[in-house]
């Protein structure tokens, strides 16, 4: 092998490594630009969110206030329920002392006269000996 052989095999390995340096350094550009651009779809994306969030930040206090209202309204019901319950049962405790009443005085009748045929409130005949039991 000559010189000039020689000369032309590192002049060729020469421009194949600067070949190659060229297209790594064009795949590493490319490769940046990519980063770039995602990262500002990313940062703009980020924005669009941003600006709902405050556009939605804006109703935050009416909705706030709303569902405090709508619990102090919940309780002032349960409230109510609570009362209408407790008046429920006064009423009902009410008809069952005189329904007991009642009863009692029906049976006082009946052990004073066992004889008797019908109760007059009701004009039922009694159950045996003329008894009444309600």
């Amino acid at each position: 092998m000559d010189t000039q052989e020689i000369v032309w095999i590192v002049v060729a390995v020469v421009v194949v490594l600067a070949l190659v340096g060229l297209v790594a350094w064009l795949a590493k550009r490319k490769k940046a630009e990519r980063e770039e651009m995602k990262r500002r779809e990313r940062a703009e994306r980020a924005n669009e969110l941003r600006q709902q969030a405050d556009r939605q930040a804006e109703v935050l206090p009416d909705a706030e206030l709303r569902a405090k209202e709508e619990q102090v309204r919940a309780e002032k019901l349960r409230r109510e329920a609570e009362r209408a319950e407790e008046r429920a049962q006064h009423a009902e405790t009410d008809y069952l002392q005189q329904a007991a009443r009642h009863e009692d005085r029906v049976r006082e009748a009946d052990r004073l006269d066992p004889d008797a045929g019908t109760h007059p409130d009701t004009g039922q005949q009694g159950e045996t000996g003329g008894t009444h039991r309600a």
